[in-house]
């Protein structure tokens, strides 16, 4: 079984926490890494080793010009999503790059957006056994 990582140590040191607490502590942790990722206000609503839940609300600095939420806020929110989970798994002498992108928007945003990542059992075991390799990370986003 491999060594936990620096990341899911502070999940699981910060698990008996209130969830507000949690998610600030989350947050700041996360921006001090990724600093973008800390000026959009994301809100971590679950995190475990199986996926990851984060949150964004529809507020001024992360509007379009129609008053929903940019469409770069949400891509933002789904790489989040997906880079905290994956980030729970990467062994500390690793680092985790984002390769590519895609989104698929259906429909202009109302209010908050909350997206949801997932790894399955098959991903978490390739990222333990691989130096280097690629993974289709699934995220929704609604």
């Amino acid at each position: 079984m491999a060594k936990d990582n620096r990341l899911y140590t502070l999940v699981k040191t910060t698990s008996k926490f209130p969830k507000s607490i949690r998610s600030t502590l989350w947050s700041k942790a996360f921006g001090r890494v990724v600093p973008m990722v800390g000026t959009a206000n994301i809100r971590y609503l679950e995190v475990d080793k199986d996926h990851v839940t984060v949150r964004i609300e529809n507020q001024r600095n992360m509007q379009n010009h129609i008053k929903g939420v940019h469409a770069a806020a949400m891509a933002l929110l789904a790489e989040t999503a997906t880079g905290f989970l994956t980030g729970l798994h990467i062994p500390d002498d690793r680092i985790l790059l984002i390769k590519s992108l895609h989104v698929d928007y259906l429909k202009v945003a109302q209010g908050g957006l909350t997206a949801t990542a997932s790894l399955s059992a098959d991903q978490k075991k390739f990222i333990a056994e691989h130096d280097k390799g690629e993974l289709l990370i699934p995220v929704t986003v609604i």
